[in-house]
């Protein structure tokens, strides 16, 4: 990759956020969806959301993966993403609305669906918590946990004669152990009303990805949310329930990790985080409310203000280094416009000693101490650009100091929010 273009990739792609999510991967995988004959969403569910802006408007989405807009290409949901059936209808229907085919929709018939008692479930148990995790109360969590256990419903259950008594049955269970009052009739006429429109869109992911790879097409991967929010290598417990480094892509299509040809990492030009958890390069003050007034840091799927930072190298390395990643994409450099000096955060210090990430443990990024790289920023408004010769010296430097500590070569950077206002080095 260091020598080609991201904008003329071929093979196999990832893109995966390397943070806390939030960064722009549906804007990414928008742009290089146009290349993509497969595009393949592996993890988590509707408690993410990826914004996308387009010729055909603006769109949050939450399970379709984003690049439903290359109406050539198939999109895939694998058996790894939480299905929620209420937030897919409601995205069929933006998309049909905006004149927007989903016809080459695929969603696996392995894949857990989201049901009613796992997003009370997800509620009531962050209600009772003494220390918040900053779940976004959509249910995933309660329904990985019960796929873990084995007694979840599947989509392909969707599909079979008794999937009413089926619902009727855990229905009575849901009710007994977590004195839930669900009404069975209720979700039996609910679930018959999704299953009418998305019956059609059912299938089976992995043999479709197969056979992509036998014929040597492109397929790009469409992670979700970030590394550091993994379930295993993330800031536990303020994580989320599922994978979306490149073993996340494993557990959903069956391929081996080496048979991804690039792993991009995508990052904003600073750190961002929304929800609970540590986040050591944080900005308060004058500079913090700029970024987030300018950035628009306010969550697709939440709501919520995201808490901003400087940008962490740490993490970044990490993520590279567990994911093996080819190269960087660098997403909002506009918005640090006007800020006079900048910071990077080079390492961790905890004790007097230099540290490196300590995956799982959230105690521990709480203690360490940011050691920061200050570099000069720029006042140029830059979103008209589209060459990096043409940045501002100060923009140029930025980001090849992001090269040089990483040692990840950047490949795309975004200055501003729309579809072609980008930069491929």
């Amino acid at each position: 990759m260091a020598k080609k273009m991201l904008q003329s990739w071929q093979g196999t792609l990832a893109v995966i956020g390397v943070d806390w999510g939030d960064s722009g991967k549906g804007r990414l995988t928008d742009d290089l969806g146009a290349r993509a004959d497969i595009i393949a969403r592996f993890n988590g569910g509707a408690n993410t959301g990826h914004t996308v802006e387009n010729q055909y408007g603006k769109f949050a989405l939450h399970i379709i993966p984003s690049g439903i807009f290359n109406q050539k290409a198939k999109c895939l949901v694998g058996r790894n993403v939480a299905v929620d059936l209420e937030s897919l209808v409601l995205e069929m229907s933006a998309l049909t609305k905006a004149g927007v085919s989903y016809k080459n929709l695929l969603i696996d018939e392995q894949a857990s669906l989201v049901m009613p008692w796992h997003k009370m479930r997800d509620g009531l148990r962050e209600k009772l918590r003494s220390a918040k995790i900053g779940t976004t109360g959509r249910g995933v969590g309660p329904a990985y946990a019960d796929r873990t256990e084995r007694v979840g419903l599947l989509v392909k259950d969707l599909l079979k004669p008794d999937f009413a008594g089926k619902i009727e049955e855990e229905v009575k269970i849901q009710n007994k152990f977590y004195d839930l009052n669900l009404n069975a009739k209720e979700i039996v006429r609910r679930y018959q009303k999704y299953q009418t429109k998305v019956k059609n869109f059912i299938g089976k992911t992995t043999l479709i990805i197969r056979e992509a790879q036998k014929a040597k097409k492109n397929i790009l991967f469409e992670g979700a949310q970030g590394y550091f929010l993994d379930i295993d290598a993330g800031t536990y417990p303020y994580v989320t329930s599922s994978n979306p480094g490149v073993v996340g892509i494993a557990r959903s299509f069956d391929i081996h990790t080496s048979e991804i040809n690039e792993v991009i990492g995508i990052t904003k030009a600073y750190t961002t985080r929304v929800g609970e958890g540590p986040m050591p390069t944080k900005i308060t003050g004058e500079v913090g409310r700029k970024i987030v007034d300018v950035g628009r840091e306010v969550g697709t799927t939440t709501g919520r203000e995201r808490a901003v930072g400087w940008l962490d190298s740490v993490l970044i390395k990490e993520a590279a280094r567990a994911n093996k990643l080819t190269a960087l994409a660098v997403t909002k450099l506009d918005v640090l416009t006007n800020i006079s000096k900048l910071k990077l955060c080079i390492s961790y210090e905890l004790n007097g000693k230099s540290m490196d990430y300590i995956g799982h443990d959230a105690e521990f990024l709480s203690k360490v101490r940011p050691v920061y790289k200050e570099v000069g920023g720029w006042a140029e408004d830059i979103s008209s650009l589209r060459s990096f010769a043409d940045l501002p010296k100060n923009a140029q430097n930025y980001i090849r100091v992001i090269e040089k500590i990483t040692k990840v070569p950047v490949k795309f950077i975004s200055v501003g929010p729309k579809r072609g206002e980008i930069i491929y080095l």
